[in-house]
């Protein structure tokens, strides 16, 4: 949210330095716009903003904006930002918040919407009134422009939105307050990068380095890295080569007041970009078996033996027939579990890891053989943007992709970048 202009003056785009009663005046404006917005008496509207899974590709999901009827040179995050001084910011955010999940019919059913919140509001009665509902297919994405002073407390609130099904993303990662300390600490299912570390990295090799590191730490926290304010195909490109899954930014699409899908001739520079740039034998796609998700019910141990109904998981023997594996989720999506049909049985394993069909093979065999002991030759999970599993992936299959790969002299990295 943040652009880098002065909180007030300098309203006239001048570099000029406004008197004290200028600056006064400015005050008292804003705060008029912020009272005269919660009463009514001033509009605002809710804009759609795609962001695209490159690799798809295709639009996965949209973030909601807010467009408020004020003079051009006052940004939303002026508002908000000041609604925060004067007390009014966990309402401002509130109103936002309902408008948003009123508007979020006309996104498509398989895309989900970002909405943003300031963390230290979270604990609010209003905004968790707001919050109070099924948040199945919302992202929860924290502006990070205060600093958070209890992260304990954080932490519950977040647990809190996660029972409702909701997803967590942390904004301008690689900035401000949003250190690697606090990625550790609340574990957010979507990173957004900050826009400065991607713009220009088309001709930036240590942004696109640091890009390239921030991938790998989240994807070590079974996250997913967004790159936000993407403006030229050539940014674009550069992203595509880092191998950045998530994009969001004008190349992309502009702000719309109705949701809308990628660009043909997009999709179609997408396509032959990627394929260009990344060996599909290199993915994790091309060793995934597929998955039945099923919902846990009731109880919470999975059993051992082909039992219908029982346990807690609905199972037919259809079901255990015809699958290669069958996922436990939760209410949320969480992963419980794999029960894995072995001659008339099920075999249960903890499902102790989950990655992305794009991500490279030998880059999650690290992770992988980097669990503990007891789960490290455990399947893994493969899971699409909204956390939910699409495959899974036995050990087996990686190690003797890896020996071929050896066998062959390595000859897999031909072609990547």
């Amino acid at each position: 949210m943040g652009n880098g202009r002065p909180r007030f003056g300098v309203i006239d785009g001048s570099d000029a330095v406004t008197s004290m009663e200028g600056v006064r005046q400015d005050v008292l404006q804003l705060r008029e716009y912020v009272r005269a917005t919660l009463a009514g008496e001033r509009s605002f509207a809710m804009y759609f903003q795609a962001i695209a899974n490159v690799f798809g590709p295709r639009v996965v999901g949209y973030e909601m904006l807010t467009r408020f009827d004020v003079p051009a040179h006052i940004t939303p995050d002026l508002l908000f930002l000041e609604a925060d001084a004067i007390g009014l910011g966990a309402e401002l955010e509130a109103l936002i918040l309902a408008r948003a999940f009123k508007e979020r019919r006309r996104v498509p059913s398989d895309c989900f919407v970002t909405v943003n919140v300031s963390p230290h509001l979270l604990e609010h009665p209003i905004i968790r009134t707001v919050f109070d509902r099924d948040l199945s297919g919302v992202v929860v994405e924290l502006t990070e422009h205060v600093r958070i002073a209890d992260v304990e407390a954080l932490r519950d609130s977040l647990t809190w939105l996660r029972a409702r099904g909701a997803l967590i993303a942390m904004d301008d990662a690689g900035s401000g307050y949003a250190g690697l300390q606090m990625l550790t600490q609340i574990r957010p299912d979507i990173v957004k990068l900050d826009r400065e570390l991607v713009s220009g990295i088309d001709t930036d090799e240590a942004k696109a380095l640091m890009c390239a590191s921030f991938g790998d730490f989240v994807g070590r926290l079974d996250g997913w890295l967004l790159a936000e304010g993407v403006e030229t195909q050539s940014e674009l490109a550069r992203v595509v080569q880092i191998g950045v899954p998530l994009v969001q930014g004008w190349v992309i699409g502009r702000p719309t007041r109705e949701p809308e899908p990628l660009r043909d001739e997009l999709v179609g520079w997408l396509r032959a970009y990627g394929d260009s740039r990344r060996l599909p034998a290199d993915c994790l796609s091309t060793l995934m078996d597929p998955v039945i998700v099923q919902a846990e019910v009731g109880a919470t141990t999975a059993p051992t033996q082909l039992d219908e109904g029982s346990g807690g998981v609905n199972l037919t023997a259809s079901m255990v027939a015809n699958a290669t594996a069958i996922c436990i989720v939760g209410p949320n999506l969480d992963l419980r579990r794999l029960l894995l049909p072995e001659d008339g049985a099920m075999r249960v394993v903890t499902a102790s890891l989950s990655a992305h069909p794009e991500e490279g093979i030998r880059e999650v065999a690290v992770r992988a053989i980097n669990r503990p002991r007891a789960t490290r030759f455990d399947p893994i999970v493969c899971v699409d943007e909204t956390r939910t599993p699409v495959g899974i992936i036995r050990m087996e299959r990686i190690i003797n992709f890896l020996a071929d790969v050896f066998a062959d002299g390595g000859s897999i990295t031909e072609g990547v970048s």
